[in-house]
């Protein structure tokens, strides 16, 4: 199953938008655009669909980690006249001197001959929002919607054969806990402590069950995209993953599909980490390092991150687990370390 066909479902209007622009820049009207989302919500995928309509018209870079050399970004003079750079993120550094390459790109879109299509990962973009106001370099800010159920539904069963997966009841489903106590941890910044704060959890794929009973039948897999869509808030790339996790091929069941619960405990450097990480994508040890300022303190910030089961790491790479994504959110935002 194709993870591009995933993360496209749902967003035809926002490349409708793009190409409007373009159409505009052609006719006289230059109008920048930034893509703007969170990790795994499809970036990539649109400027590649981007990339293939416009096969003939456009340069594209790719930005697989953070740039240091400004050359990275300069133009040849074969560029074309619309130019897609897919992660800008990776042009800064939350350090000293850590912006000057992103100065350059903004030195780059101011040529009137060019218009710039990028992607942005959408907590590097409020950051640099708020520090060096880069939204009023890019009037066409685009910021990709979360998916509904049906369209999760749609996105995942269009990599099968009609029929081909098989959604069954659990047996005693119905009749599991629909409110349990959960605990929120809070960083108080001043103690450099957490405390846990009790709440209740609703389980609303259960509780949907029950109300059906009373109303109208709901199908089985509409029950599985409900729960999937409430698990991963919508973003594509987490509720694939979800999914694969979740099937037995070719079956799949409502108990299959759990919620998996992270009780982040972290330090502000720790916290700080990840939530450069979460702004990042993809970051490699040195460069966290460098941010940090201590580089024997990363491996140990690390370990704690990985047992935690918050990041995965990739060819040395560190990476959000994409399942702990909402609650690593939540987490930083309690924190006042992302908005």
């Amino acid at each position: 199953m194709s993870d591009e066909k995933i993360e496209l479902t749902g967003f035809h209007e926002e490349i409708k938008n793009v190409q409007a622009a373009i159409a505009d820049f052609e006719s006289g009207i230059k109008l920048n655009i930034a893509i703007i989302a969170e990790p795994f919500a499809g970036r990539t995928a649109i400027a590649n669909e981007i990339e293939k309509i416009n096969a003939q018209k456009v340069t594209r870079l790719n930005l697989l980690c953070p740039v240091k050399n400004r050359e990275e970004i300069a133009l040849q003079g074969q560029s074309k006249r619309i130019v897609i750079i897919d992660n800008c993120h990776f042009l800064y550094m939350r350090k000293v001197g850590g912006f000057e390459i992103i100065e350059e790109l903004l030195k780059l879109i101011e040529n009137p001959d060019t218009m710039f299509i990028t992607t942005w990962n959408l907590y590097s973009w409020k950051y640099l929002d708020e520090v060096i106001k880069i939204g009023k370099f890019f009037p066409v800010q685009i910021n990709l919607p979360k998916l509904t159920a049906d369209q999760i539904k749609e996105s995942i069963l269009s990599g099968y054969d009609k029929n081909e997966i098989k959604f069954l009841q659990d047996v005693g489903f119905e009749n599991e806990k629909i409110i349990d106590f959960a605990k929120y941890q809070v960083m108080i910044k001043p103690l450099n402590k957490t405390i846990n704060i009790p709440y209740l959890k609703i389980s609303y794929d259960r509780l949907k069950v029950r109300l059906s009973r009373k109303k109208k039948v709901v199908a089985i897999e509409d029950l599985i995209f409900e729960k999937i869509k409430h698990i991963s808030n919508g973003n594509p790339g987490v509720a694939g993953v979800i999914w694969q996790k979740s099937l037995e091929y070719p079956v799949i069941k409502p108990g299959n599909v759990k919620e998996l619960s992270f009780n982040i405990d972290l330090d502000y450097d720790e916290s700080f980490i990840l939530g450069i990480i979460l702004s990042m994508d993809s970051i490699g040890k040195r460069e966290l390092a460098e941010i940090e300022g201590f580089e024997y303190q990363i491996d140990e910030i690390i370990f704690r991150l990985l047992k935690q089961g918050l990041i995965v790491m990739e060819d040395n790479n560190c990476r959000i687990n994409p399942e702990a994504l909402g609650s690593i959110v939540e987490f930083l935002k309690r924190s006042r370390l992302v908005w």
